[in-house]
């Protein structure tokens, strides 16, 4: 090659690199008069995530028609820093851009991105780093501040859910009871000597030799149907009769608790006895029975229903035979309170003896005490001697209360391992994932609990679901119910729980309400609670109002 081809490629190349350069420089000359706008101007914290849209505005002659420009926002505090999504702008003779920038003309775009909020955010600085490319040089821009701060009042929420405690399944009174049948011959209210001494009645007896305190005595008696209705009252009614003074004679022998107290019986004579007549012709294998069904649904009058029935003739012996005979009957039935211990012994039983309780007797002793340690004690004891999910469940419980998120999610999973889907898990699970921010995966557990309406409105304002979740609350002033109704807009509300966090939060309704003496009467009392509320103030970006306002320094200084 000779020495003109040489100096005229050299020349070609030193050409293009000054044009690269100096439209790189340019860019980064005039980068102040690339205008940027971030909506909202004081970042905010909803749903536990920080959104941003940026517009920005790019001059006439500014952007090199063949550069692109990776755009990426930075949330920067003290100790961290947080990445939003990158964008590229390209110019109008370059590629691999998401939107073009014309050099005569200028151009805007509009930027849209959210990241999970972190505590450190609340005192950064939103930054743009920008970095323009053209062939393969690149140059960076700025950066630039347009934002300070992070509002991050949604985040005040309570942790007052309803902690699911599964019930223990006791009874402190229970009714137990036994019943005797006996069959009469058709038409008849005579107590056979068979029906006396059959297993039932035998069964009877000694449940009445148990000498338990009666809860009540019945006696229920019946007719089939056939003949007339007024028959069959006749015949139901004598064999309530007869049944009653049998059961006196035999419980007043027998010495059972409450025999001679009329208000303990109850004597009711059914009559026809038709629902019974249907659940035996369904559990029976007779044939066409489907038909004698359809008679009984269909018909109205007793007497004609009956008749139609008899006037299948091909039906009526197997249902006179095999039906009838199981519906001339009386029942007398003995319910009595079952033994129970005392409250008192049980909480001592459960200290000194817990294998002498049953399992629900072991978890009943949990309620009787208040204390931390012997709720926990009885509750292993019920790991330990009956590894029940209601044990592990309710020692989650106790760590939520506490706050102890990992703690609770390992008592967790060991009830759903032997409970599986049991709603006072899941809600626990829902509780303890909302707590640690993950929403979604909360609403899910709160989906397939079924959870109160009150955790799924703190679940809601978490959310930032803000409109939902004051609807729920309605005319409340607790913290939680203050917190959605000022989130959701309404700057007239106030919260009454005589607490720091309350005092602070009805604070934040007087700046946003221009309302002076509600902030600094409420700052005032929530610094006097609690006076870590000073510094939090002093931070607060829902003062930014009043931080050069006096009365305000005076009271965070």
């Amino acid at each position: 090659m000779n020495t003109a081809v040489i100096t005229k490629v050299i020349s070609i190349l030193f050409f293009g690199a000054l044009i690269s350069g100096c439209g790189l420089t340019k860019m980064t000359s005039k980068y102040d008069t690339v205008v940027y706008t971030v909506t909202p101007p004081i970042l905010q914290v909803h749903g536990g995530k920080v959104a941003i849209k940026i517009d920005g505005n790019i001059p006439a002659k500014y952007f090199h028609k063949k550069a692109t420009v990776d755009f990426t926002p930075v949330l920067k505090s003290e100790n961290s820093e947080s990445t939003f999504k990158t964008i590229t702008l390209q110019g109008e003779e370059a590629n691999g851009g998401q939107t073009t920038i014309s050099y005569n003309s200028g151009g805007g775009f509009t930027y849209e991105d959210e990241i999970n909020y972190t505590k450190d955010m609340l005192v950064s600085g939103l930054e743009i780093k920008a970095v323009a490319n053209l062939k393969d040089k690149s140059e960076p821009l700025g950066p630039v501040t347009i934002a300070q701060g992070v509002i991050a009042t949604s985040e005040r929420v309570q942790n007052t859910e309803e902690i699911a405690i599964a019930h223990h399944g006791y009874e402190k009174e229970t009714i137990l009871s036994e019943v005797a049948t006996i069959y009469f011959l058709v038409n008849q209210s005579r107590i056979r000597t068979s029906e006396k001494s059959d297993e039932d009645m035998n069964r009877l007896q000694e449940f009445a030799k148990l000498g338990y305190k009666t809860h009540s005595i019945e006696i229920k008696s019946y007719a089939s149907p056939e003949g007339t209705i007024d028959a069959n009252d006749d015949v139901s009614q004598r064999r309530n009769k007869s049944t009653l003074r049998y059961a006196k004679q035999i419980l007043k022998r027998l010495k059972l608790d409450g025999v001679n107290d009329e208000s303990l019986y109850t004597n009711v004579s059914y009559g026809e006895d038709w629902d019974g007549f249907n659940r035996l012709m369904k559990a029976s294998d007779m044939k066409d029975k489907r038909r004698v069904l359809n008679i009984v649904n269909s018909v109205q009058d007793p007497e004609k229903r009956e008749q139609a029935i008899r006037d299948m003739a091909e039906l009526y012996d197997a249902i006179d035979k095999n039906i009838l005979p199981q519906l001339r009957k009386a029942q007398i039935s003995i319910l009595s309170y079952q033994p129970k211990k005392t409250d008192e012994e049980i909480a001592a039983l459960s200290a000194s003896s817990p294998d002498s309780l049953d399992i629900k007797e072991l978890l009943f002793s949990a309620t009787l005490t208040n204390d931390r340690a012997t709720k926990m004690k009885i509750y292993n004891a019920a790991v330990s001697l009956h590894n029940n999910w209601r044990a592990y469940n309710n020692i989650a419980s106790i760590y939520i209360g506490e706050n102890d998120l990992d703690k609770a999610s390992t008592w967790l999973d060991k009830a759903f391992e032997i409970s599986g889907n049991q709603a006072d898990v899941l809600t626990n699970y829902g509780i303890v994932a909302a707590r640690k921010g993950n929403l979604n995966k909360a609403q899910q557990f709160f989906n397939q609990a079924n959870a109160s309406e009150k955790n799924q409105a703190i679940l809601d304002i978490r959310q930032g679901k803000y409109a939902k979740a004051e609807r729920f609350f309605k005319n409340a002033n607790t913290h939680n119910a203050t917190l959605a109704k000022v989130l959701n807009g309404n700057n007239s509300s106030n919260c009454t729980d005589n607490t720091a966090a309350c005092y602070y939060l009805n604070a934040i309704v007087g700046a946003r309400s221009a309302n002076m003496q509600m902030l600094t009467q409420n700052l005032s009392k929530a610094i006097s609670a609690d006076a870590s509320y000073k510094q939090e103030a002093a931070k607060d970006l829902e003062f930014i109002n009043y931080r050069e306002n006096l009365e305000f320094n005076a009271i965070i200084k």
